[in-house]
């Protein structure tokens, strides 16, 4: 069932709930000859006048959102601002994290190769073992920070991913159960803030995502003259690939160059920048947006509910 259904058979049916409910109160009114249930039962009729107009609202918010993301560009024809939001997160884990995770694990296991290979000098009573190729661990050590760093970043853009999943399925039972709750006086306040939050999930969330998406593609167009691209991969050869399998000759020559771990820190600069990159959508872009999106729906509150 597609999400505009969905939606308007939750509210058909919230709505549909709140008229049975009225006709109950209109019904017990005349049978019981109570005056004040009958008034109570306007009152009420007139909350349902607001909540269907509150349906109207949301839907016509959902679909601003749409027109607007994509009239800017910032979403395809027939896409939705949270499928663009999904397609982009799924972009990043896809073309960004996996494959800098799959070098960052490839070139461990070179470098801790190298690290084990030793060699013996001198007579055989009084030789001594020593590195083939020197100042290694330092470099092992960073690079298994960097792919637990990447594996941080994995989990963040997977919830991610799960929560625009959550919102396409409870947004409209979340907008419904708030006019639901809203409909009663003494509840009233709660139903106003499930149905802000619900807005604002719906609508504001999914667009700032969809924004930032949108702001990273015209920086990369700009800069780079091609589409985002969260990670570059890296050459096949850096740091020599195929030197773990060379003779041993070749192991034995990068021993006289202490200098060889200086050059392989410098060797991973690539792969900081590409983490700083894929930090921006992983971290710094959803915190931003969870931001504003909370002080959204606390101003909304506030100023529909006149507390505050």
């Amino acid at each position: 069932m597609e999400f505009t259904e969905f939606y308007l058979a939750v509210a058909g049916a919230a709505t549909a709930l709140l008229i049975a409910y009225i006709a109950l109160l209109h019904m017990a009114a005349r049978f019981l000859g109570k005056p004040e249930t009958a008034a109570y039962a306007n009152v009420e009729l007139q909350q349902l006048f607001i909540s269907v107009i509150i349906f109207v609202a949301a839907f016509g918010a959902l679909q601003f959102a749409d027109m607007a993301s994509s009239s800017m560009g910032i979403t395809k024809p027939g896409e939705t601002t949270i499928d663009a939001s999904i397609g982009f997160l799924q972009l990043v884990i896809q073309q960004g994290v996996t494959p800098a995770y799959i070098d960052l694990v490839s070139l461990d296991v070179k470098l801790s190769f190298w690290n084990a290979l030793q060699g013996r000098h001198g007579p055989t009573v009084w030789n001594f073992i020593f590195k083939q190729v020197i100042g290694l661990e330092p470099v092992i050590s960073v690079v298994r920070i960097l792919t637990f760093t990447l594996t941080a970043f994995l989990g963040t853009l997977c919830a991610q991913v799960i929560i625009f999943y959550l919102i396409t399925a409870l947004g409209p039972i979340i907008l419904a159960s708030g006019v639901l709750v809203r409909f009663f006086p003494s509840t009233r306040d709660a139903g106003v803030y499930l149905i802000i939050f619900a807005i604002a999930f719906l609508t504001f969330f999914p667009f700032l995502f969809a924004l930032n998406a949108h702001i990273l593609e015209e920086m990369s167009q700009a800069h780079y003259g091609e589409s985002y691209d969260p990670y570059i991969s890296m050459p096949h050869d850096m740091f020599v690939a195929d030197l773990a399998w060379s003779p041993r000759w070749i192991a034995q020559l990068f021993s006289f160059f202490p200098f060889v771990s200086f050059f392989s820190f410098i060797a991973l600069s690539p792969f900081f920048e590409g983490i700083a990159s894929l930090s921006l959508p992983a971290l710094i872009l959803p915190a931003i947006s969870m931001s504003m999106t909370i002080s959204f729906i606390n101003a909304v509150t506030k100023f529909v509910t006149g507390k505050g």
